[in-house]
């Protein structure tokens, strides 16, 4: 049996909140797949600091700043799908977790540069789920955002089941300003785990395609995160 890791990650400034709950419920859909195991990880309280456009990455071939982003770096390389979880923040996402992607993207391209390597091909399968203070608070815009940061990094991002609800992702709403109302949106919560089962399943047989093909793909789908000193 082909086996997957999904990473589930937070991207709210705030512990335990709605986001964090969506995205478990994320990762409990994924868990429901055969061979599947999960991690869940929160942003919030992680000290990672914003990319200054410093370039000095390009020399060194790793992020000057030495915070909590090496782990959370480790933890990415290591799954086979990412389910991200994002509130929307004036029609946006959280500064926290806009400086957690943006390093994400830009010194891991930089590392691969400095060992000599190809940017590689991750084949990590992404799903994406946001919570918002309405029905219809920007929670599109948000998904939209984390669509096209995957893109960027070569991920593939999967939809839920469109007659669930899903089409980008899954978007719920919390009427009541609590740490746990988004539990009240039945269909947002249904949506979350459908995502999840999505990512896992494709997960799944991207795993198992690259395993069987994996005399005649590149070494792009291949490699283990080095770390440079």
């Amino acid at each position: 049996m082909q086996e997957a890791k999904i990473l589930g990650i937070s991207g709210s400034p705030r512990k335990g909140a709605n986001t964090a709950i969506l995205v478990k419920k994320a990762l409990e859909g994924a868990s429901t797949v055969p061979g599947v195991k999960t991690e869940f990880y929160e942003l919030a309280g992680r000290k990672i600091h914003y990319c200054t456009g410093c370039n000095k990455c390009i020399d060194k071939g790793a992020c000057v700043f030495k915070d909590d982003f090496q782990d959370f770096v480790r933890r990415w390389m290591e799954s086979d799908g990412i389910i991200w979880g994002a509130p929307v923040y004036l029609m946006g996402l959280p500064s926290l977790m806009n400086a957690a992607m943006e390093r994400l993207g830009n010194s891991t391209l930089r590392h691969w540069n400095k060992l000599g390597l190809a940017k590689p091909r991750y084949s990590k399968v992404c799903g994406l789920v946001t919570v918002g203070a309405n029905r219809h608070g920007g929670q599109e815009l948000v998904l939209a955002c984390l669509m096209s940061r995957a893109i960027v990094m070569n991920c593939l991002v999967v939809s839920g089941d469109t007659g669930v609800g899903s089409y980008i992702g899954a978007s719920a709403w919390v009427q009541e300003r609590t740490k746990d109302a988004v539990l009240r949106d039945e269909l947002g919560i249904a949506c979350a785990m459908n995502v999840g089962k999505r990512v896992a399943e494709t997960t799944k047989i991207v795993r198992t395609g690259i395993s069987a093909l994996k005399q005649e793909l590149p070494a792009e789908y291949f490699y283990t995160w080095e770390e440079i000193e």
